[in-house]
C-alpha cells in the first residue's frame, strides 16, 4: 500500500520558487500501477500517458481528519474526469493544487490556468475537469468534502480553473500539514485536532479572499468565518446526539434562530443542511476506515446520530449512490500494494 505517512519538506530558492526535498516515499512503476494509485486516491478519472516511455512517479500520502494530502512526482500524462465519471462521484471534494517543480495545466468551468512553481489552482470533484502535468512534474493535493469549507458552493463556480494568487495563509496551511504528517499527529485528539481546525480556517479564509478578488461579493469579515466553523465544531463534538438541531447551534454561538439562519443564508447553507453533510461524512469515514472492518454498521449510524439504520442506509444512499454495506466492501477491497 502506498505510503501513508511520508513527511516532505520545502526550502524557497532564490528565484522565489518552491524547492521539493521529498521524504519517505513509495514509487510507481508502469501506467497500470499508476491508474490504480490515482483511481484509489482521486476516484474517478480517466487517464493519458504521455511519458513516450516506462511511466514512473513517487508518492507520498497522508490522511487526516476529513482530508489527504498527496505528494506527487510523476512523468507526463493527464487525467480528466467526464460529466459522467462527475456523475459517479460519492461526494463533493475541494482540490487544491500547490505546484512545487515543473508546470500543471488544469481547465474547469471553460477556464484554463497554467500553474508553476509556488503557484495554487483549485477545482471541484462535482463538476468535469481536466489536469495535464509536465514532464518529472512534482506537485501536493489537498483534498477537503465540501463541508469543510463553509459557504464553497457560494464561490466555487467563480472560483475554479483559476490560478489563485500569491497567499501566504495557504503556504502556512501546507506547512501545517506537512508538520502534522511529520509529527504524526492525523487523529482527533489533542494538539493534531487543534491544528486541524485551525488549517481548516485558514482554508476557508484564503478561498472566500481569492473568490472576493475574482468578483465574489465579500463575506466581508472574518467573525462570520470564525462562527461557521464553530457552529461545524459544535456539530463535530455532539454529533453522536440524535436530537441536535439548529436550536442548539443558535443556543452553542450565543444568537438567535433567526440571525443562525440569516448567518448560513450568506454562505448559500442552512444549519439542518450542515448537520445532516457532515453527519453522513463522518458515517462515510467510519465505513472507511480499514483499521475497524468489523465495526457494525448499526453503531457507526448510532455513534453519528441516526436513530435507525434503515433511515441511515436510505440518506447514505441518496448521498453517495451506495448503500453503507456496498460502500464498506468497495473501500474494503484490495488496493495498490508496492
Amino acid at each position: 500500500m502506498i505510503g501513508m505517512n511520508a513527511v516532505p519538506s520545502f526550502s524557497r530558492p532564490a528565484d522565489g520558487g518552491v524547492m521539493f526535498r521529498p521524504g519517505p516515499s513509495e514509487s510507481v512503476h508502469g501506467f497500470g500501477q499508476w491508474k490504480d494509485f490515482v483511481n484509489n486516491n482521486f476516484p474517478w478519472l480517466e487517464h493519458r500517458n504521455y511519458s513516450g516511455g516506462l511511466f514512473e512517479a513517487e508518492v507520498s500520502a497522508f490522511k487526516f481528519g476529513d482530508g489527504a494530502l498527496t505528494m506527487i512526482n510523476a512523468d507526463a500524462s493527464e487525467v480528466i474526469r467526464t460529466r459522467h465519471l462527475a456523475d459517479r462521484s460519492e461526494s463533493g471534494y475541494i482540490k487544491l493544487v500547490w505546484q512545487l517543480s515543473g508546470d500543471i495545466q488544469l481547465e474547469q468551468d471553460n477556464r484554463r490556468c497554467h500553474i508553476t512553481p509556488g503557484q495554487t489552482t483549485v477545482c471541484d470533484s462535482t463538476r468535469p475537469y481536466r489536469i495535464r502535468v509536465s514532464d518529472n512534474a512534482h506537485f501536493a493535493v489537498l483534498m477537503l468534502p465540501h463541508v469543510a469549507c463553509p459557504g464553497w458552493e457560494r464561490i466555487s463556480q467563480k472560483l475554479c480553473g483559476q490560478q489563485l494568487g500569491d497567499s501566504a495563509t495557504l503556504r502556512a496551511t501546507f506547512g501545517a500539514l506537512m508538520a502534522l504528517s511529520g509529527a504524526g499527529l492525523g487523529g482527533k485528539d489533542g494538539v493534531g485536532e487543534t491544528v486541524l481546525h485551525a488549517v481548516q480556517s485558514m482554508i476557508t479564509s484564503s478561498l472566500h479572499q481569492a473568490a472576493s478578488e475574482l468578483g465574489v461579493p465579500s463575506l466581508n469579515n472574518v467573525r462570520l468565518h470564525d462562527r461557521l466553523n464553530r457552529a461545524q465544531q459544535h456539530i463535530l463534538d455532539h454529533i453522536s446526539d440524535p436530537g441536535l438541531d439548529p436550536d442548539d447551534l443558535a443556543s452553542a454561538l450565543c444568537m438567535s434562530r433567526r440571525s443562525l439562519y440569516m448567518l448560513f443564508k450568506e454562505c448559500r447553507l442552512t444549519p439542518s443542511k450542515m448537520i445532516h453533510d457532515l453527519r453522513l461524512e463522518r458515517s462515510r469515514q467510519a465505513l472507511d476506515d480499514i483499521s475497524r472492518p468489523n465495526r457494525k454498521i448499526t453503531g457507526i449510524a448510532f455513534d453519528h446520530g441516526f436513530s435507525d439504520c434503515a433511515t441511515f442506509s436510505r440518506l447514505f444512499k441518496v448521498q453517495y449512490g451506495l448503500t453503507p454495506s456496498e460502500y464498506r466492501s468497495r473501500a474494503l477491497s484490495p488496493r495498490l500494494s508496492s
